[in-house]
């Protein structure tokens, strides 16, 4: 009785994580399809040759940004593919890097936790997002331009507690 009891129980957990990876699959199956829809318009549309990484932003809209190289001179671009709009190209080189971002982040926000940096786009100008927690254990949302690093916009989402 005992072993039947546990082969049951086994078999509910094996059919269990077998039903979530298929709903899994099924729900990332679009944003995967949209990936790879970015992808061959970056590589078709712009210099990119090779892509590094990709990442999703959805600011206003949702755009996918492509980073990668160019085959003539291993010239670091970035493509941000918004759905049905040309695609914005600009130099690594002409923009702020991540690290610059964070640095920034650590010394004029003065944040208890830095929880990401990551690049977007608002109104067509590409911007960087700065997600952290400000000194009132807020979760806040600080934006600056890619290029100069100049303010856009912030807000702060207050939390219970």
């Amino acid at each position: 009785m005992k072993k039947w009891v546990i082969t049951c129980i086994c078999l509910l957990v094996f059919a269990a994580i077998g039903i979530s990876s298929y709903f899994y699959q099924t729900m990332r199956s679009p944003i995967t399809e949209q990936e790879q829809l970015a992808i061959e318009r970056a590589l078709n549309e712009t210099e990119l040759s090779v892509v590094d990484d990709v990442s999703f932003y959805h600011g206003t809209e949702p755009y996918i940004v492509v980073k990668g190289r160019t085959d003539q001179d291993d010239t670091g671009l970035i493509a941000w593919v918004g759905e049905e709009e040309r695609i914005i190209v600009k130099n690594v080189a002409d923009g702020l890097s991540k690290e610059e971002v964070r640095h920034f982040a650590q010394n004029e926000l003065a944040p208890k936790e830095l929880i990401s940096v990551r690049l977007g786009i608002e109104n067509r100008l590409p911007i960087y997002e700065i997600t952290y927690i400000d000194e009132n254990d807020r979760y806040s949302f600080y934006y600056i331009t890619f290029e100069e690093g100049t303010f856009v916009k912030r807000y702060s989402l207050k939390t219970e507690g």
